[in-house]
């Protein structure tokens, strides 16, 4: 099916427009493309490194190895793009274009079949002209010997100082003609390659013939467009047109498109290349008077939004380009651009403007597989005339300065037109990445204005801008951030300027819209893109409603604005999936919760302050939200004497009284034949029981921690707050102005924060953010930061206590360890002398315990019996109910192998018992000392050689 209309513009003469149908198909299947790249040495460095790049992106992307052809003053034929995966080209020598074309030559005769060729170069031919004349004849003779269903295509990718000339001469070699980009900058080649190749992958070229006359177009979709220009069509004659492809033809029924839309004609308009700046002009002053009509599908009226941008920016860069050539500026190089420009329309179809190329690719996606008009719809007539009668009791606050339509209007009219807020914003760049960051508001106005209206309006005043600047030097800047935020606005209804709005909630039903177009309205603000939505600027609108409620007015109506854009973030932050994904689920618990929350935040305290303020959350968030604050400031520059600031804020004044602990180094041993055993042993019993009891000395004890400072129990508040007041001025550690200017706004004291603030807990989470110079780990925490500084500083308490470890004192320990006549008493002393369940002395007991006399195995009572339960002790660290070393020490299986026979461990409990200890180690732990088979496992690993890994 073809249908056609003529077009309402006369720019270069009459013209029609014919739109066809073709199934769609994977284009990219039969595509043989080939890679034809320069490698002298003028592309030596970033240029080289830059196509190398693009091309290795592309086969890891696409899989597929593409040809490549590599030439200087010789040509390597033998590679694909897959050879520069892992290593890059080398550039050198000069260049040959004459050996280039035939290498082309010769592969064509020997592979007679379509393909097309990217020619890429940077340079000027190096062989003499005859040589190069002869080249180029004979491949063209291959080329016009071809069968007639073999296309060969050359698309041109031209870089720095190249000849316009000859590059438009090469993109038309083939049997069609080919498209031509050109770059300035090295980096700009990755841009050129892959526009390039998602082209030449992605879309199919066609031709029609009328009345013996051909057009080409190209498409990637089910319909293809033609401009025919300089011919009258008349279906009572022209009843059919006949259209090729590269794999049939066919003829198809030609008929006047009976309803054409806004659509048809724009996309008629995206055709047409302008000549000079008069034609530029034309086609601006055209396209300021396309616009959508009521009741337009909603994929429609951002394809028509999106393509005027592209048209419009495309216009502005002919204009640029133009005044140079007539200024007589570099005229190769813009003839170069003005060349590569002509092509640009057919690349606009393929790709976006790089910065949100994905992300518009994502959201394109998104909305044309999401039916949004069928949902608005559903909601619309889902409205029962008691709802409709409430929306109509709201007409007279809520009417369009535009249109005059009130709400109740709008939202009967059509079912995806929203009312908003006018007001003016300075945009940067940082806005596409950063949306907190991007976007700085100057203004909020009093004007309501609907969504299409503020668009139609906006469109409206970009065009009379550019209109008036067509003839200034450099014109117009729209489609670039700079240059766009008071360049051109709309007018409020006190003739204040206005470049943004932002939706408000008025009812239910009109959130409903709010919401599912949220990715529409949104995009445009940030980026000037209705396709440019991401959703971490549902966290960017949090801080634009902060900024509006620090401009508010304080009138009645501006209160009641900034109440119903509340409404709308508070719903955002409660109902958004994208919302909780960008910011985390649990972003804003965890803030108030711990310094690691806060520390993972990459927001500023407005975030989490609006957040508190829209959840009714404000009082108890704001000292989190100050903690926020605090970090922030230290980390841009921690204080040089940190650590005496450390010290003081954990032991208070250096001054104070340090207590010591003496040392009893020069105790000597207690004679056991005159100690009382059993007096011994109790008090070993009890410090099994309680470590808090200290037990008898057997042996030297040397205490360290000798003059240790005690920390301070009482709070230093005056220090305190001198701290937050003396520290660098610029780093500004009092409550700051934004947690002051939200108070202010909720009617509370704005010191609320000075006058309820945990100066002890000020105390720890200043320590935390001091002590720790980048990340503060999980274990750090408010209960146990204060003992771990101790413990840097001082060295660790829990084991501060050291032995004597000679010869009489595992003597002395060993016997007291066999004649104990508990477990507990027997425990307490392990716990106690063998702290690490290691050592001479635990070695010592084990061997001992382990070779008991072959006569006392049967009994089952007495000093032998014992002493196989004090040798179960030893395998399983228990006693009873009770673990005799708890902590990380207890967690493991200890190894027995390390220090004697495990046989011998089997003939002192028996096989049976001792086989149960094995099965209870082996269901928890990896440890092979408990197996009596020394034959190692599939790791290696046996009573010889254990494994190690989770001691």
């Amino acid at each position: 099916m073809a249908s056609y209309f003529k077009t309402p513009f006369q720019i270069g003469g009459e013209s029609h427009f014919i739109e066809v149908k073709v199934p769609k198909v994977d284009a990219s299947a039969g595509n043989n493309i080939i890679c034809c790249v320069d490698v002298s040495g003028s592309m030596d460095g970033a240029p080289i490194r830059n196509v190398c790049q693009v091309l290795r992106d592309i086969y890891q992307r696409t899989q597929r190895e593409y040809g490549l052809f590599t030439y200087n003053t010789t040509v390597n034929i033998s590679q694909t793009i897959k050879s520069v995966e892992k290593k890059d080209l080398t550039a050198s020598g000069g260049t040959s274009f004459s050996s280039i074309f035939s290498a082309i030559q010769t592969y064509l005769m020997k592979n007679q079949k379509s393909v097309t060729f990217i020619f890429m170069t940077d340079g000027q031919d190096g062989d003499s002209q005859e040589v190069f004349k002869q080249a180029i004849q004979r491949m063209k003779l291959t080329i016009s010997a071809l069968p007639k269903s073999v296309t060969v295509t050359f698309h041109v990718i031209g870089f720095g100082d190249v000849n316009s000339n000859f590059l438009e001469q090469v993109r038309k070699f083939g049997t069609r003609e080919g498209l031509f980009r050109y770059s300035t900058k090295s980096v700009e080649l990755q841009n050129n390659f892959n526009d390039m190749f998602d082209y030449a992958m992605s879309s199919r070229e066609f031709t029609i013939v009328l009345n013996g006359q051909t057009f080409s177009s190209s498409s990637n979709e089910d319909t293809v467009g033609f401009l025919i220009n300089g011919m009258k069509i008349d279906t009572s004659s022209l009843t059919e047109i006949t259209l090729k492809s590269s794999d049939s033809e066919t003829k198809l029924p030609l008929e006047q498109m009976a309803n054409v839309r806004p659509i048809h004609v724009i996309r008629a308009l995206n055709l047409v290349s302008p000549d000079n700046e008069e034609s530029v002009q034309a086609i601006r002053s055209f396209l300021g008077s396309i616009v959508w009509l009521p009741g337009t599908e909603l994929m429609e009226k951002l394809e028509l939004e999106q393509i005027k941008k592209e048209i419009d920016d495309r216009m502005m860069e002919y204009t640029n380009l133009f005044t140079q050539m007539k200024m007589g500026q570099v005229p190769e190089q813009v003839q170069l651009k003005l060349n590569a420009l002509r092509h640009d329309a057919t690349f606009a179809n393929v790709q976006r403007r790089k910065k949100l190329d994905l992300r518009i690719s994502k959201n394109v996606d998104y909305f044309r597989k999401t039916d949004i008009s069928g949902i608005l719809d559903g909601y619309r007539q889902s409205i029962d005339q008691d709802g409709w009668n409430r929306i109509k009791e709201q007409k007279s606050d809520w009417v369009c300065t535009y249109s005059n339509d009130d709400i109740y209007e709008m939202m009967r009219k059509t079912s995806d037109n929203i009312m908003c807020l006018g007001i003016l914003i300075e945009r940067n760049e940082e806005a596409i990445t950063s949306p907190t960051k991007g976007l700085k508001l100057i203004s909020v106005s009093n004007t309501l204005i609907s969504y299409d209206s503020f668009i139609t309006a906006m469109n409206f005043a970009r065009n009379a801008h550019q209109q008036k600047n067509l003839n200034t030097e450099g014109g117009a800047t729209y489609g670039q951030f700079s240059g766009i935020n008071d360049t051109f606005c709309v007018v409020g209804q006190l003739h204040e300027k206005i470049n943004a709005v932002i939706p408000l909630y008025i009812n239910y039903e009109h959130m409903k819209r709010i919401r599912i177009l949220e990715g529409i309205w949104l995009g445009y603000m940030f980026t000037l893109d209705s396709y440019g939505y991401e959703k971490q600027q549902e966290i960017g609108l949090l801080k634009l409603l902060y900024d509006i409620i620090m401009l508010r007015t304080g009138t009645t109506k501006n209160q009641q604005i900034i109440s119903e854009f509340e409404k709308v973030c508070h719903f955002i932050i409660t109902e958004s999936i994208g919302f909780k994904t960008a910011y985390g689920e649990n972003a804003y618990e965890n803030y108030l919760q711990s310094i690691h929350g806060r520390q993972s935040s990459t927001y500023d305290l407005s975030i989490p302050l609006i957040i508190a303020y829209l959840k009714k959350h404000l009082k108890p968030a704001l000292l989190p939200i100050y903690y926020g604050h605090l970090y922030s400031r230290l980390r841009q520059k921690l204080p040089g004497d940190r650590m005496t600031i450390i010290k003081r804020l954990l032991y208070g004044d250096e001054n104070q009284i340090v207590k010591t602990v003496a040392s009893n180094k020069d105790k000597e041993l207690i004679d056991i034949s005159q100690a009382d055993p059993d007096f011994v042993e109790k008090s070993f019993i009890d410090y099994f029981h309680d470590e808090k009891c200290q037990p008898i000395e057997l042996i030297p004890e040397t205490k360290t921690g000798e003059g240790r400072k005690l920390i301070q129990q009482e709070l230093d508040v005056e220090y305190l707050k001198s701290f937050l007041q003396s520290i660098d001025p610029q780093l500004s550690l009092a409550v700051p102005l934004e947690i002051k200017n939200i108070l202010k706004y909720c009617q509370l004291d704005e010191n609320y924060l000075e006058n309820n603030l945990d100066y002890d807990d000020l105390r720890k989470e200043l320590l935390l953010i001091l002590f720790y110079e980048k990340e503060v780990p999980e274990r750090a925490t408010k209960s146990t930061i204060m003992t771990l500084i101790d413990d840097s500083i001082q060295g660790n308490r829990d084991h501060s206590v050291t032995f004597g470890i000679t010869p009489e004192g595992i003597r002395v320990v060993t016997y007291k360890l066999l004649t104990a006549k508990t477990l507990e008493g027997f425990g307490g002393l392990l716990r106690k002398y063998c702290p690490k369940r290691f050592g001479p002395i635990f070695k010592e007991i084990l061997q001992k315990l382990a070779t008991t006399p072959e006569s006392d195995l049967s009994n089952t009572s007495g000093e032998a019996f014992l002493n196989r339960e004090k040798l179960l002790v030893l395998l399983t660290n228990e006693i009873g109910y009770s673990q005799v070393y708890t902590g990380e020490l207890g967690k493991y299986a200890w190894q027995p192998s390390l220090f004697i026979d495990v046989t011998l461990l089997e003939k002192v409990l028996g096989t049976e018992k001792f086989r149960e200890i094995q099965r209870k180690i082996a269901s928890k732990t990896h440890d092979h000392g408990y197996r009596l088979s020394d034959k190692p496992n599939r790791h290696g690993h046996c009573n010889s050689n254990p494994y190690y890994g989770r001691r």
